[in-house]
């Protein structure tokens, strides 16, 4: 297990996930629900394989990956994690799966927006977690505001507007 690609998966599993969500559409939102939370506990379960594949005594990143992305500018596709990543990527896999079972009979308009948001967002977060390039770190950052964003702007409480304008502005300035 060593040589598969497992931060990659629980990068990109979500994020596909969530474009199957999207392309299902809100007519078909019980499909949508039990896509995205199907997809959701794969993710967790191949999280699990983290701690599984760990080396407790090692504190350096493990799990690497290593690819060129950007040549040119010496920008890589470098994933690995450490203890403290590990825990992070189990904590937001199991925190993605409760979310979405937390909001099957709450969130009633624009669901599969709403799923595929999560799903999206938690593998960028995973990315955040795993990225060992300052580029890839940025790029999977900035990437994740948009659906927190929408989260935020869309299914948020009262005050939504203003919070995620808020949210905007101190996320753009704090960019800069």
């Amino acid at each position: 297990m060593s040589n598969w690609p497992l931060l990659s998966v629980l990068i990109w599993l979500p994020i596909l996930g969530g474009a199957l969500v999207l392309a299902l559409g809100n007519a078909r939102a019980g499909a949508a629900r039990w896509l995205g939370f199907a997809v959701a506990v794969l993710t967790f379960v191949f999280s699990l394989g983290l701690l599984s594949g760990f080396d407790y005594a090692n504190p350096g990143l493990q799990f690497i990956e290593s690819h060129a992305w950007i040549p040119s500018f010496d920008i890589h596709y470098n994933l690995g994690a450490d203890g403290i990543a590990v825990a992070l990527l189990l904590l937001n896999t199991l925190i993605t799966v409760l979310t979405l079972a937390g909001a099957w009979g709450s969130v009633n308009k624009r669901v599969a927006q709403y799923v595929a948001a999560f799903l999206i967002l938690e593998g960028l977060t995973n990315g955040i977690f795993a990225a060992s390039d300052a580029v890839l770190f940025y790029v999977f950052f900035e990437a994740m505001l948009i659906p927190m964003f929408l989260i935020i702007g869309v299914w948020g409480g009262p005050r939504r507007i203003y919070a995620s304008l808020k949210f905007f502005l101190y996320t753009f300035l704090g960019s800069c």
